[in-house]
């Protein structure tokens, strides 16, 4: 089973589409939340039903992205046996079979089997997942979906601009790993994403030398910003920030499928912004502990 809802392709034409993103684009601030009169989320459905059947197919690997954020969010709900807050799975980009699992009342393990046995086909890496359940409980399932979705779209991802966000992701959810480890006083070496444009043996040595001055600078580098902080707050600001600016660098191409991702990137930023401060916890800081980020 795929992760995206089922819906028939737009015939829209891509030059329509663009023209209407980029006028969006100029008439409204989507990093505050202004996208439209609608959530956030609705915006990201809206962009998915005018995507052609080539423009999806292109995107896939970053509406894949979306979509299993979605279901990780969920999912902690789920196998603490809490139901999932609307705001996370309404109107997600993820298929209707999959929402009614994580909202079914099963067992923790139950549903990570079942989860297992519809996605193993398509997404391979997550073979085994109801084995990591046992042996390392709800934080191993989260790892191993956010790193099998990464790498699984980085390998497919034929766009330059998309390969380069995704790097970009990865080496953002690797120094964020870090950085939160030396703030729990973690011993165990951290299990590191590959894939980005930094060495998971380089984040491994500064991790071990608790080189938190070379964490900085490769944040610095990676953003093209100086990093004001190292709390959790500052440095996911400063690497978000960074993304955005480079995303907004690629969408002046007015034809190029960086418009499209540059949109779907802050509408899905203000998503995220709405989940945490609505759903998750009114304790931003302490939250960024706990939140998955992509």
């Amino acid at each position: 089973m795929k992760l995206l809802t089922p819906t028939r392709p737009s015939e829209l034409p891509e030059e329509a589409l663009l023209a209407r993103l980029r006028y969006r684009r100029s008439a409204t601030d989507l990093a505050a939340n202004h996208v439209t009169e609608a959530p956030a989320a609705d915006v990201v459905y809206w962009v998915y039903q005018r995507l052609n059947r080539r423009l999806r197919k292109q995107l896939e690997p970053f509406l894949d992205l979306l979509a299993m954020r979605s279901l990780i969010l969920a999912l902690r709900y789920s196998l603490a046996g809490e139901p999932p807050p609307a705001t996370i799975l309404s109107n997600s980009l993820l298929a209707e079979p999959l929402k009614r699992l994580i909202m079914a009342t099963e067992e923790a393990e139950t549903t990570v089997a079942q989860l297992e046995a519809f996605l193993v086909r398509d997404y391979p890496f997550v073979t085994k997942l109801a084995t990591t359940y046992r042996n390392q409980g709800p934080g191993g399932v989260e790892q191993q979906l956010a790193d099998g979705i990464l790498q699984h779209g980085l390998a497919r991802a034929g766009n330059d601009i998309l390969k380069g966000m995704l790097c970009y992701l990865i080496d953002m959810r690797n120094f964020l790993m870090i950085n939160k480890l030396w703030r729990w006083q973690v011993n165990q070496a951290p299990l590191l994403t590959p894939g980005g444009k930094t060495e998971t043996t380089s984040l491994q040595r500064i991790w071990a030398t608790h080189d938190s001055d070379r964490l900085s600078n490769l944040a610095n580098r990676l953003a093209g910003e100086p990093l004001i902080s190292t709390k959790a707050t500052g440095m996911e600001q400063c690497l978000l920030n960074g993304q955005t600016r480079l995303l907004q660098r690629a969408g002046r191409d007015p034809l190029g499928l960086a418009v499209i991702i540059e949109y779907l990137w802050k509408a899905q930023l203000a998503v995220h912004n709405q989940v945490l401060r609505k759903s998750l916890a009114p304790d931003r800081e302490e939250l960024l502990e706990e939140v998955l980020l992509l």
